[in-house]
């Protein structure tokens, strides 16, 4: 009995090793207009797509580098707008609220989104404790996605 309980006090007390990120996944409102823009504004490829009609759903697995985006696009997906169009100004929905990637040219980065007439989230800001730059935009369903300066 001491055995059993020695090996379930080892077990809880043993540091696993930490998550790593793999992939995100986000509900849209039109597949063919994301997957555009994921492609040319933060360089996603598409790894593979499928269309389900009669479950009303489309779904696509985007790549850029080591991370994969997937995109669902339902037909019984309800718009945030929608659930907030009586609720006061700034009040947000709990849950997702956004996700970055860090960009070793973050000028460069910055100058390319604008000249597309990529949609941001206020301007650029710098951390206060790292110094460094960072800013968000918006997608075509207004997620957002910020950019961290490397």
């Amino acid at each position: 009995m001491l055995l059993f309980y020695l090996i379930g006090l080892f077990a809880q007390t043993e540091k696993l090793p930490d998550p790593q990120p793999y992939f995100m996944a986000l509900i849209v409102s039109d597949m063919d207009s994301s997957i555009s823009w994921y492609g040319k504004h933060l360089n996603f490829e598409v790894l593979n797509r499928m269309d389900n009609p009669d479950r009303g759903f489309r779904q696509a697995n985007l790549q850029c580098g080591a991370t994969l985006l997937e995109l669902i696009e339902l037909k019984s997906a309800v718009l945030p707008e929608t659930l907030l169009s009586d609720q006061p100004r700034g009040t947000q929905i709990a849950g997702f609220f956004k996700f970055g990637f860090t960009v070793s040219d973050f000028e460069g980065w910055l100058t390319k989104l604008r000249a597309a007439g990529v949609n941001f989230r206020g301007d650029v800001v710098k951390d206060p404790n790292s110094g460094k730059k960072m800013i968000i935009l918006l997608d075509p369903d207004g997620n957002r996605i910020q950019l961290f300066e490397e």
